[in-house]
């Protein structure tokens, strides 16, 4: 009997195997290890456009070309938004570090949770010191959730951190944009999907308009994207304060530049934003300890006529906080005191240094990173 009902069985087994959409499965595994090769720290990035500052590709090939260095040469990331990309001279950090690999990962949105969804990569990375320039225009600003940050960026763990910082009525709220990162965390080819745009490889889908019939206007971006978490509203400054921003930068500061960084400085401010932005961004720095790498925050800086556009009581709240990573973390917390002074002529405009200030910025977190304990290996000896 039990033979019978045994061999009675077999076809059943077969015929629900044969139902399976074997079809679709495949689909799926030959999607997935394409996005693999792809999208990995070993994907071909160099063929896309890496210079282009509204891409992720540039990023990426960095990180490859740090994955690819010799494991004795000790690897050094520098993460941060546009005040790396213009404040941390890695030419200049490589001629007084020659036996450091230096990658540069910056963009103008990096940041607490895009810092926080990059964790993984820098640690696949095999970084040995991440390096971050930091202040209360990063921890006291307004989370924003859209665009997905950085662009290059995308974490289920960041994700879920997010979640758990806030409450069920801001996934409520913000659930569109939660989505869109669960997309990009769980596909490479959705995370980079602006990429392979600005690469051409979408061009067989698209038409071009007939720019005599049709003629396209492009306004310049809103850099106030939609808030996803924000306690208040920007500090009233007085007209005179606002004027007078216009007028420090001629002829390189516009008058729509000079209202986007004025704008960007008004957003520091005290709220439940900020108990969320230092949450993630501790996090961050939490993970990368876990994982043995050495963490350095440098305080930035901003040029001298941006105090008059933020309650600045509210530096000493970011103190405390990187003095509590310093303490808690073993991070190595550089405050403006330990830094050189910086004068009016060190910055281009109100929040990015030039290449006077950009110089002092590095040799002193050059000078940060001989004192932390990294295994300088056979290349330093």
């Amino acid at each position: 009997m039990t033979t019978s009902s045994t061999s009675s069985s077999e076809p059943g087994r077969r015929a629900r195997w044969a139902r399976l959409p074997w079809a679709g499965l495949l689909a799926l595994l030959a999607l997935l290890a394409l996005d693999t090769l792809a999208t990995g720290l070993r994907g071909p990035w160099q063929w896309l456009d890496t210079e282009n500052p509204n891409s992720a590709a540039g990023s990426r090939l960095e990180l490859k070309q740090l994955v690819q260095q010799p494991r004795q040469r000790p690897r050094i990331v520098v993460v941060g938004t546009s005040r790396v990309i213009d404040g941390f001279d890695t030419p200049l950090a490589e001629e007084l570090l020659p036996e450091v690999a230096i990658a540069k990962l910056a963009y103008p949105r990096f940041e607490p949770f895009a810092i926080l969804a990059l964790v993984p990569d820098l640690i696949a990375a095999g970084a040995d010191a991440v390096c971050l320039i930091a202040s209360e225009q990063d921890t006291h600003r307004p989370l924003r959730l859209e665009p997905v940050p950085g662009a290059s960026t995308a974490s289920l763990a960041a994700l879920r951190e997010l979640l758990r910082v806030t409450d069920w009525r801001f996934a409520v709220d913000n659930r569109t944009a939660l989505y869109r990162l669960a997309g990009t965390s769980a596909l490479g080819l959705y995370r980079f999907r602006p990429d392979i745009h600005l690469a051409g490889v979408e061009a067989w889908r698209r038409f071009v308009l007939d720019e005599e019939r049709i003629p396209s206007v492009r306004s310049r971006e809103d850099p106030f994207r939609p808030v996803s978490l924000w306690g208040a509203e920007r500090n009233p400054v007085p007209a005179a304060a606002l004027r007078s921003t216009f007028d420090l930068f001629p002829p390189m500061m516009d008058q729509w530049n000079a209202r986007m960084q004025s704008g960007v400085v008004q957003e520091i401010t005290r709220g439940p934003h900020v108990a969320v932005q230092m949450a993630l961004y501790r996090r961050a720095a939490e993970r990368l300890r876990e994982a043995g790498i050495e963490v350095v925050i440098l305080q930035g800086v901003m040029h001298p006529a941006a105090n008059d556009l933020f309650d600045t009581s509210i530096t000493a709240e970011f103190l405390a906080f990187g003095s509590g990573l310093e303490r808690d973390l073993g991070v190595r917390f550089v405050p403006r005191s330990e830094q050189p002074p910086f004068a009016e002529s060190d910055f281009y405009d109100l929040l990015h240094t030039n290449h006077v200030g950009a110089a002092k910025i590095t040799r002193r977190m050059v000078e940060e990173l001989r004192e932390a304990p990294i295994a300088w290996g056979s290349a330093g000896s």
